[in-house]
Parts: structure tokens; sequence; C-alpha cells
């Protein structure tokens, strides 16, 4: 097993970018200024769709112009949302993983496109409930392993299936012939890395991006720590949902954060440093389509976020919808401008059109993409 170190000069990124990023505000990195435009639109649309709480952040040019809370992270208790709540954001995580594998990959010593097995001979040894404490395992010696690369399982042509939890692993397609999101690709890919590095995920994502974009209110597995800030869910009717304590973490579905932490995620990808070889390496792979995705509104998926073309720009966004929270990432390095919501209501990503509308501005098809909004 190899342990790849975080290259010092990403170090230096991270430095260098929140030193920038104080200076722009004025020194006031932990009190950002406001925004009266993001805050009427998040409490317009809080109102217009039933949402207890809602945290945004608008950014422009690369430099944090708002962040905006409203209401409440628990209607029992009436407690308000803050810029620290911690909100189930789900797959908002991929984003976060993918960043950090394709950073082991500018390290040199792991390619993206080699096959798996490669990193982790069979059998791949499966949790049947991933993201619990349950020991119960299978062991997989599928042939169809052999084909299933990082780049399949980060652009979402693995040919596994989205889940398979409490079952027994099955294809849903042929390795490399189509898009079709897939929570158990990565699972797998978090299995070979885990073992080529040495290294547990936690770890491996805290040294790659938590720690650098001092993402102190973030996780992908339960902490008590977070108890006591952490937003309740509500789900369509406005009914709470059950609090998830994951025990074990998923990339693409256990991320716990704040508006604050990720929207600190999304200005390191937005920031440009050329001589930081593999922030820039990371960041261009990410931002490359590589497969039209299967949705009647056209689009495409990078590693890691899906992407939106429009003209010379290229957006990338991604989002999470689950029961209880929902949440939507759309950024645009070419201009640095991007917009970060979190909520913790089932009917979140209904208000994001209205909220890009107010901010971000432009005609964005994507917001009314099956991916988007099929519940």
């Amino acid at each position: 097993m190899h342990r790849a170190l975080l290259p010092t000069a990403l170090c230096a990124l991270a430095v260098s970018f929140f030193a920038a990023t104080s200076a722009g505000q004025g020194g006031r990195l932990t009190g950002p200024e406001s925004s009266p435009a993001l805050r009427q639109a998040i409490s317009a649309a809080a109102q217009k769709y039933k949402i207890p709480g809602i945290a945004a952040a608008w950014v422009v040019g690369g430099a944090l112009r708002g962040i905006e809370v409203s209401g409440v992270r628990d209607v029992s208790s009436n407690a308000p949302v803050t810029p620290n709540t911690v909100f189930e954001a789900g797959a908002l995580g991929e984003p976060i993983y993918a960043y950090s594998v394709l950073l082991l990959g500018a390290d040199g010593n792991f390619n993206p496109g080699a096959l798996l097995p490669s990193y982790l001979p069979p059998p791949y040894v499966r949790y049947l409930d991933p993201t619990s404490a349950s020991p119960v395992t299978e062991p997989l010696y599928e042939p169809l392993f052999n084909q299933v690369s990082a780049i399949r399982v980060m652009n979402h042509t693995s040919g596994l299936p989205d889940w398979a939890r409490n079952k027994h692993m099955f294809w849903a397609n042929p390795p490399g012939k189509k898009w079709s999101y897939s929570s158990e690709g990565y699972l797998y890919l978090q299995k070979a890395v885990e073992n080529f590095t040495g290294e547990p995920f936690t770890d491996f994502v805290a040294r790659n991006v938590l720690g650098p974009a001092r993402m102190a209110h973030s996780s992908f597995i339960w902490r008590d720590v977070d108890s006591g800030d952490r937003a309740v869910g509500y789900d369509r009717n406005g009914a709470p949902v059950a609090v998830q304590h994951y025990a074990r973490p998923a990339a693409t579905a256990t991320l716990t954060t704040s508006i604050r932490d990720y929207e600190q995620f999304v200005r390191l990808l937005l920031s440009s440093a050329p001589a930081q070889r593999a922030h820039e390496s990371a960041v261009s792979l990410m931002l490359g389509p590589t497969v039209a995705v299967d949705d009647p509104v056209p689009f495409s998926w990078g590693l890691g976020v899906a992407l939106e073309k429009k003209g010379d720009d290229v957006f990338f966004f991604h989002r999470d919808k689950s029961a209880g929270f929902q949440s939507f990432v759309i950024a645009n390095r070419k201009t640095g401008n991007a917009l970060v919501i979190l909520t913790n209501s089932g009917n979140g990503l209904d208000a994001v059109s209205d909220i890009v509308a107010a901010t971000l501005g432009g005609d964005h098809p994507v917001l009314k993409s099956n991916f988007v909004h099929l519940q």
C-alpha cells in the first residue's frame, strides 16, 4: 500500500486563498458582508415553498458577496438557522471526494484511468448496509469490476446501481456504456483508494479538503460535536424526518456541512493558481465534459460534477435531494460567480430557480431537469 501526502504546493494554495479572502473582506472572514438581494430572495422563497430554514451564499468574481440565513433549524424549539448550522447535504459530498481523488492522481502514483482491481485486488468486500454500523458483508468477484476505473465511477458510467442497500450487488448497465448515477460506484472507489493509500476515507478527505478549506463544521460521519447546531429535516408536508447517525462514510450520501464551510470549498474550486499543478489538474479534469446525461434537458457530466454549457461559459452544478434536506450549488470558474443553497426541507429544490434568478441571473434550463427536480 502507498500513502500519498498532500503536496506542499496545495497547502500553500489553501493558505494564499484564505489570506486573499480575508483581505478582500477587510479581515472579516468570519463575518461576511450581508447581501440584501440574497436575503430577500431566500426569505421570499422560504415563505412561498414552506421551507423551515434556508442558508445561502453568493460569490461574485471569486469573492464572497454575502451569506444569508432565513427561518429555523428546528421548528419545535424555534432555534434559528445560523451560518454555522449543520445541514445534511448528501450528494454535495461528491465534488469534495472527486477533487480529493484527482489530487491523488495529480501526485502521479494513482491513475484515475486505471482499472480499480489493480488497486483493490478481488474480492471487493462490500457492506450490505454501507452507512450503518452493521458488520454484514458480501465478497464480490464479478469480472465486470475489471472494466471499472475511477474515471468511470466519477462520471457515473461504472454500470453499478445507485444503491443496493441490504441487497446483493447487481449491475444496472455494462460498464462504460451510459450515464447512470451510482452511489455504489463511489463506495467501490472509496474502498480502492483506502487500500491504495492505507488511509481511512475520513482522514483522506480531511487532509485533502476539509482541513485546507477550513471546513470545521463538515463531516461524512455522525459527530456529537455537531448536534448542538444541527438542523432537523422536514418532508414536503412539513413532518420531521428521522435523524441519520451515519456510522460509515459515503461520498455521495453522508456529507453534513454548514453554508460557511461549503462556500469556502466552492471558492477553493473557483480559485486559479497556475503554479499549483495538483490543484489545476484536479479542477480542469472535474470540469471537462466526459459523457452526456440521460435527461430531457441536455447537460453533461465531468468528474464529480454536472456541467451546463452556455456559449463559452461552463457552469458546474450539483444537488442533493432527500426527504428532509435539499441543497444546490452552481458555479462558473470563468466568472468566479457561484451560489450555494442549503435547506432543511423536502421542498428545498423548488426554491432554487427563484433564488438563482434574483442573484446569479441568466437562463439555466438545467434547473428544470429531472436530475434536479424529479422526486
